[in-house]
């Protein structure tokens, strides 16, 4: 086991906490409300754990320049809807925050489940196998 499994099992162990924490949120959302504490909870720790995969993508960018750079385009996508949303929140716009939380919402979690089915398992497969 080396270096790579341990980060990588670091950074499926805070997609657990990204995963609890946009359940509430879309538990709102499926009420037609947006939770602004949730919401915040969420965009924060998407940040945070984004900005802790840059070194696996610039890792993973070494053999797949594509792959890499299409999960940065997530994480990218993700953090500008939350800055959307965070601003649609503040004017009080719900129709575009609805919209737009929903957005974030599948970003998020379609990030989280590819690069746990499609990606992480390349970190831990020999070059050449």
């Amino acid at each position: 086991m080396g270096l790579m499994d341990v980060s990588i099992q670091s950074l499926a162990d805070e997609h657990r906490g990204i995963e609890a924490a946009l359940d509430c949120l879309a538990e709102s959302v499926a009420a037609a409300a947006i939770d602004v504490d949730a919401f915040r909870r969420v965009y924060e720790l998407c940040a945070r754990h984004y900005q802790r995969e840059e070194a696996f993508l610039i890792w993973l960018g070494a053999g797949d320049v594509a792959l890499a750079a299409k999960l940065k385009g997530q994480h990218e996508e993700a953090l500008e809807l939350a800055a959307r949303l965070e601003e649609a929140v503040l004017a009080g716009d719900m129709a575009d925050g609805l919209y737009l939380v929903r957005r974030f919402l599948a970003i998020a979690q379609h990030n989280i489940i590819e690069e746990e089915r499609d990606v992480f398992p390349l970190a831990s497969t020999p070059p050449g196998t």
